[in-house]
């Protein structure tokens, strides 16, 4: 579906939709409570479009995040003035994650939620090429210095404490490093970090 054909349903409903079983090895989402899955999913998409690390999404950080998924400026106009509760121009944390629990269809949405992850076995090949080239030591575990290394290529306006935060969300353990399991996870679940990083053999 377009960007504006996803904001539309997403905008005219209220309810949660069932969370979406990944494929990726290494995480097991709760099925029991497909709200706290949601949320720990939006947590992860939040990071990515955080590039300031300042725990709030200003316009220019969500509306240069969604244009590159074909948004137009209304359609994004709509989903921050929908996600910006208390309307002081900033999508805090806990408002992004009510927002994509409320508006159901951005869950499989470009940029948003986990879109196009049914082609699981193209998503886990651009994850391990991805890996391979950020695992610099080739040791089989991305640790954050190689995480900063790799991602100052794709994400040169990020700043430290953002890509930190990326860090945490993908390294599910929080042992400090990142698995090809848990990387290839991060990849099915978040269109926003495939879109962020940009590179793979299926990548488009």
């Amino acid at each position: 579906p377009s960007a504006r054909t996803v904001v539309v349903a997403a905008t005219s409903t209220a309810k949660a939709a069932p969370a979406t079983r990944l494929h990726a090895a290494g995480y097991d989402d709760d099925d029991d409570n497909p709200i706290a899955t949601i949320r720990r999913n939006a947590e992860a998409t939040f990071a990515v479009i955080d590039v300031d690390g300042s725990g709030t999404l200003s316009r220019e950080e969500l509306t240069k995040h969604l244009s590159v998924s074909g948004y137009n400026d209304e359609t994004i106009t709509k989903i921050f003035n929908k996600m910006d509760v208390n309307n002081d121009d900033e999508i805090s944390r806990s408002e992004f994650q009510s927002g994509m629990v409320l508006l159901s269809a951005l869950q499989s949405a470009p940029g948003l939620g986990n879109y196009n992850a049914e082609f699981v076995s193209e998503i886990c090949e651009d994850a391990d090429q991805v890996f391979q080239s950020c695992d610099a030591d080739g040791n089989g575990e991305i640790d954050r210095r190689e995480l900063r290394s790799h991602v100052g290529r794709s994400f040169a306006d990020y700043s430290e404490v953002a890509i930190d935060n990326i860090f945490r969300q993908i390294d599910a353990d929080g042992d400090g490093t990142i698995t090809q399991e848990e990387w290839r996870d991060a990849f099915c679940k978040s269109s926003a970090l495939r879109q962020a990083i940009g590179e793979g053999p299926n990548y488009k």
